[in-house]
């Protein structure tokens, strides 16, 4: 569950009560769920979204924490449709501030091979931001989300959401950096490898 700012019902009473509000026997109510929930997947899968069955599952605890908390909701199946969309469009602004961010990175270094242009680089660095820990994924991609004045202003505030200095701030970019320098030169090479090897097999 993404914070809201909020301060937060517990899941399984949210969840307890989303099934109430669908039926009152609790075997319907389960089967209405599930067939809710197919639904919600679907809606994402049609519009491409990465993962649609957790963004299904974060919709369905949103809208359990709403009525959980005393909203009132007439047809929960359309309010379900509806915070749906909400969460679609978050996800989506997530994406485009991830590609954003790795746009960023992959430019900043003079190799050539990271050409982000080139699938190959793309899905590289892809991957080994992916590998890493959660809170180092999400301090990277904070970094260097963002140019110019914005791109200063952002990674003021990271150094003091972390509360670190911003030498120490540069100091653990450039750990990670040099450390996903290492990992997409691998990658770039195994990728390279690779194909050279199935152009000697035609």
């Amino acid at each position: 569950m993404r914070p809201s700012g909020r301060e937060q019902v517990p899941s399984r009473e949210a969840f307890q009560r989303l099934l109430s509000s669908l039926d009152s026997d609790p075997r319907q109510a389960g089967e209405k769920y599930e067939g809710l929930r197919r639904k919600l997947i679907i809606f994402f899968l049609a519009r491409r979204g990465q993962h649609a069955e957790e963004s299904a599952d974060e919709a369905l605890d949103r809208l359990g924490r709403r009525l959980a908390e005393g909203e009132r909701i007439h047809d929960v199946g359309r309010f379900a449709y509806g915070v749906a969309r909400h969460v679609h469009s978050e996800d989506l602004r997530r994406l485009r501030r991830r590609r954003r961010a790795l746009q960023a990175f992959a430019g900043s270094t003079p190799d050539p091979r990271w050409a982000f242009a080139a699938d190959e680089g793309l899905e590289c660095v892809r991957q080994c931001i992916a590998q890493l820990e959660v809170e180092d994924r999400r301090f990277i991609i904070d970094y260097y989300d963002g140019s110019g004045r914005d791109l200063q202003q952002a990674r003021k505030e990271l150094a003091e959401r972390l509360g670190i200095t911003p030498t120490a701030l540069r100091l653990r970019s450039y750990r990670l950096r040099r450390l996903l320098e290492v990992s997409v030169r691998q990658c770039l090479q195994g990728r390279a490898e690779g194909g050279a090897h199935r152009g000697g097999r035609g």
